[in-house]
C-alpha cells in the first residue's frame, strides 16, 4: 500500500462529463442541486485502475510528478479519488494530501451565487466536509499527516483543527513540497503553515497521471498585478513548449479526448513581460492542432482566460487561433475575461497593468473593440465584472452600466456577469485588509442596477449561446440539459426583475428554496411550482 495519498473533494476531482463549465453549477448552495444532477451530470465519479484515478485534476497531477521527481517511487505515492480514499488509506499511510480549490464556499463566483440566491452552504463546501470528515476519522485510526494545498487554503485558516489538518500548503509544489514530505516520512517537524518556493521552468517535472480533460498548463503566474487577484502574486513564466506538448501527448495516449491549456491569458504565452509574442501563441497552437490531428482529438484547442488589452495587441494571433481551429458560429470558443470596471479611476487604482499599452481612460473603448474582435471570429466571451470596490462610487458603477448597454448596442454576442468583491487571500487588497467581503445589503442602487444590467444581457444571450456550450454532448443528455438550461434562464429572469423592484426578496423568497430533493426539483422545473 502507498505511503503517500493525494486526493481531492467530489467537486474538483471529476471531468464534469467533459464540460469544465458545469463545474460552475457546483458554486451553487447545495439545497439548489438536487442530488440527481450534482453526481450524475455534474460530477460523475472518476474512474480507476485499482487505486489509482485514470485522470486527475492537474494541480494533483503535478504534486505527483514533483514527489516522483525527488526520488519517492510510483508505489510510494497514489492519486486517487474520494470514493475510493478508504480503500487506499491502511496503516501502512503516513501522509494525505488534499488539493482544494474552493472549500468553504468562499471564492467569487460562489459567494456571488450565494449573495443571489438567499445564502447557504455550496456544493464545494459540502463535498469538501465530506471528504475531510471522512479522512479525519481515519487519521484517528491510522495516525497519518494531513497536509491541504491549493489555491483555496487560505479559506481554511483558523479551520486546521476543525478539519484535522497538520500543514496548510500555499504556493507552488515542485521544490518545498517534497522537502515537507520528506521530513515527515523522517519523523522531523514540520511548521503548521508552508510558503511553497517558485520553481524555474526547468525544475517543473512533467505530469505521469493524466489530467482531466486534457488541461496543460502554459504559463504561470501573471505579470499584471491587479489588486484583487492572486496568481499575479506569483512570478510569470512561460512553460517550455517541449514540455507542453508532451503532456499533451501523454493525455491523448491516455484516451483524453480533447486539449486545453492552462493560463492566465493565453495571450501572453512567451510574452517579456506584458509585451505579448505573437509568434509564439501562434507555435503553441499550432504544435497543439498538429498533435490533435495525429490522435484523432478535436482542432478545438481550449483555453480558459485571455484578456482584451492582449488580444487588440496581438489580432493576428487572435484570427490565427480561429481559423487553424476552425472556428465557427455552431463551433465557437468561450473564453473568460476579466472586464472587472470602466470606470478609469477605478481601472488606475486597481488594475492599471490589465490595460497595458494603453492608459486608464482607454479601457472603455478597449472593451468595445476587443469586443467586436472576439466575435468576428468566433469568440463568444464570459465577461466579469467587480461590484464593491473599497471605495467605488455611484458614478462608477454608472460607467460600467454604461459600458455594458454599448455592448447590447453593439450586438455583443456573450455573458456579462458581476462578481462581488472578496479579500481573496494572498492578494494585494486582502494583504492591505482595507476590505472585507461584499454583502448586497450594502450596495448603492446604483450597484445593484449595474448587477441587473450584466444579468439581463446574459440572460439574453443565453437563450442564443445555451446549446453552441453543449455540442458534442450525449443527444439524450443535450436534450435534458437544453430543457432544463431554459428553463433555468426562465427563472433567472424572473428573478432579475424580483431584485430589480425589491432586491429583499433574494432573502425573503429565494433563500427559502430547497430542491435537493428530486421530486421538488420536478415540481419546480416542471410544474413551476414554488
Amino acid at each position: 500500500m502507498p505511503k503517500i495519498v493525494l486526493t481531492a473533494d467530489r467537486a474538483l476531482f471529476t471531468d464534469y462529463h467533459g464540460y469544465d463549465f458545469l463545474g460552475f453549477g457546483l458554486c451553487l448552495p447545495y439545497r439548489l442541486v438536487p442530488e440527481g444532477i450534482e453526481y450524475r451530470v455534474l460530477a460523475p465519479k472518476t474512474p480507476v485502475d485499482g487505486l489509482r484515478a485514470k485522470y486527475a485534476p492537474y494541480a494533483l497531477s503535478k504534486v505527483e510528478a514533483s514527489l516522483l521527481a525527488s526520488g519517492l517511487s510510483r508505489e510510494d505515492v497514489v492519486v486517487t479519488p474520494p470514493h475510493m480514499i478508504r480503500k487506499a488509506i491502511d496503516r501502512d499511510t503516513e501522509i494525505v494530501g488534499v488539493h482544494v480549490v474552493d472549500p468553504k464556499g468562499l471564492a467569487p463566483v460562489s459567494w456571488t451565487l450565494k449573495a443571489l440566491s438567499g445564502g447557504g452552504k455550496t456544493c464545494t463546501e459540502l463535498e469538501f466536509e465530506k471528504l475531510i470528515y471522512e479522512i479525519k476519522s481515519l487519521k484517528e485510526k491510522y495516525k497519518f499527516k494531513v497536509i491541504v494545498g491549493g489555491p483555496g487554503n487560505w479559506q481554511l485558516r483558523g479551520y486546521e483543527d476543525e478539519y484535522g489538518i497538520d500543514v496548510l500548503y500555499d504556493g507552488e509544489s515542485e521544490i518545498t513540497y517534497p522537502a515537507i514530505v520528506r521530513k515527515i516520512l523522517n519523523g522531523e517537524e514540520v511548521p503548521r503553515y508552508v510558503q511553497g518556493e517558485s520553481a524555474p521552468v526547468d525544475k517543473i517535472p512533467l505530469i505521469t497521471t493524466p489530467s482531466r480533460n486534457g488541461l496543460v498548463q502554459v504559463t504561470r503566474g501573471c505579470p499584471r498585478r491587479c489588486h484583487f487577484c492572486n496568481p499575479t502574486m506569483w512570478k510569470f513564466r512561460s512553460i517550455p513548449l517541449d514540455n507542453i506538448m508532451k503532456e499533451v501527448e501523454l493525455n491523448l495516449e491516455n484516451g483524453v479526448k480533447g486539449i486545453s491549456f492552462i493560463a492566465e491569458d493565453v495571450l501572453l504565452y512567451g510574452a517579456n513581460g506584458l509585451r505579448p509574442n505573437s509568434d509564439a501563441v501562434k507555435k503553441l497552437f499550432k504544435s497543439a492542432v498538429d498533435l490533435a490531428e495525429k490522435y484523432g482529438a478535436s482542432r478545438s484547442i481550449g483555453f480558459s482566460h485571455v484578456s482584451s488589452s492582449s488580444a487588440l495587441a496581438v489580432k493576428d494571433a487572435v484570427k490565427y487561433i480561429s481559423e487553424i481551429e476552425e472556428l465557427s458560429d455552431d463551433n465557437p470558443a468561450f473564453p473568460q475575461i476579466g472586464l472587472e470596471s470602466a470606470s478609469p479611476r477605478l481601472v488606475r487604482k486597481y488594475f492599471r497593468g490589465k490595460v497595458y499599452p494603453w492608459k486608464p481612460e482607454d479601457w472603455p473603448n478597449i472593451l468595445i473593440e476587443s469586443s467586436k474582435l472576439f466575435n468576428d471570429v468566433y469568440w463568444y466571451p464570459c465577461y466579469t465584472y467587480i461590484i464593491g470596490f473599497p471605495d467605488a462610487t455611484p458614478d462608477d458603477y454608472v460607467a460600467t452600466t454604461e459600458l455594458i448597454d454599448n455592448l447590447k448596442s453593439e450586438g455583443f454576442i456573450g455573458w456579462t456577469f458581476p462578481l462581488l468583491l472578496i479579500p481573496m487571500g494572498g492578494s494585494i487588497i486582502e494583504r492591505s485588509r482595507k476590505t472585507g467581503f461584499t454583502y448586497l445589503s450594502k450596495l448603492p442602487k446604483e450597484a445593484i442596477d449595474c448587477m441587473i444590467a450584466g444579468w439581463k444581457l446574459s440572460a439574453r444571450n443565453s437563450r442564443r449561446l445555451v446549446g453552441k456550450l453543449m455540442r458534442g454532448m450525449n443527444p439524450l443528455t443535450s436534450r435534458i440539459m437544453l430543457s432544463l438550461a431554459f428553463k433555468a434562464i426562465d427563472v433567472i429572469e424572473a428573478g432579475i426583475e424580483g431584485i430589480s423592484r425589491e432586491p429583499e426578496i433574494v432573502n425573503d423568497v429565494y433563500g427559502k428554496v430547497n430542491v435537493r430533493n428530486n421530486w421538488d426539483f420536478v415540481k419546480i422545473t416542471l410544474l413551476h411550482r414554488w
